[in-house]
């Protein structure tokens, strides 16, 4: 099972919305541990720009200590690909975390859109968190879309996502 991750926040043109790298390592392992392939692209491509962990969270801190001590994750996260390397038919699911709001007609918002429904399209699910990529207008789609604004949604959607390719829990 491969899954497409989006990471849509923090390109050059707007630093205001890093993502927490707790917010990517925990939804990461979730699905990794699951056996999912995760292929992880950005704005950018490379290595995204992060802030630290939320306060507070023994999960998060936890999960990161994991990644620091996991170089194969860490390779796979510092070296994203960029939105329009790839395909949505070459995945099974996707995940966007972040939002690139800010200025919706942006070529960066439009790919991240055009990633997203093309999965839907195709009936795959897909899980956005936090849920504030614009992707109204739509025509009914085939996916499922699954949301989340919550400090913990993106860990979440990740399970949820798993439910949803596999229903039968098997």
């Amino acid at each position: 099972m491969r899954i497409l991750m989006l990471l849509a926040a923090g390109a050059q043109n707007r630093p205001s919305r890093p993502l927490g790298l707790d917010q990517v390592v925990e939804p990461y392992y979730v699905l990794h541990d699951a056996g999912a392939e995760v292929v992880i692209v950005s704005v950018l491509g490379g290595d995204p720009p992060f802030r630290g962990a939320r306060k507070g969270s023994a999960r998060a801190f936890a999960a990161l200590r994991r990644f620091y001590d996991d170089r194969r994750a860490r390779d796979a996260i510092s070296d994203t690909l960029k939105f329009a390397q790839v395909y949505p038919e070459d995945f099974d699911a996707g995940i966007c975390i972040g939002a690139l709001e800010e200025t919706a007609d942006c070529a960066d918002a439009a790919v991240a859109r055009d990633l997203v429904t093309a999965l839907l399209a195709a009936g795959k699910p897909v899980a956005i968190v936090p849920s504030d990529l614009l992707l109204a207008p739509l025509e009914p789609l085939e996916g499922l879309l699954i949301v989340g604004d919550q400090a913990r949604s993106p860990p979440r959607a990740a399970k949820a996502l798993l439910a949803a390719l596999d229903p039968g829990g098997g």
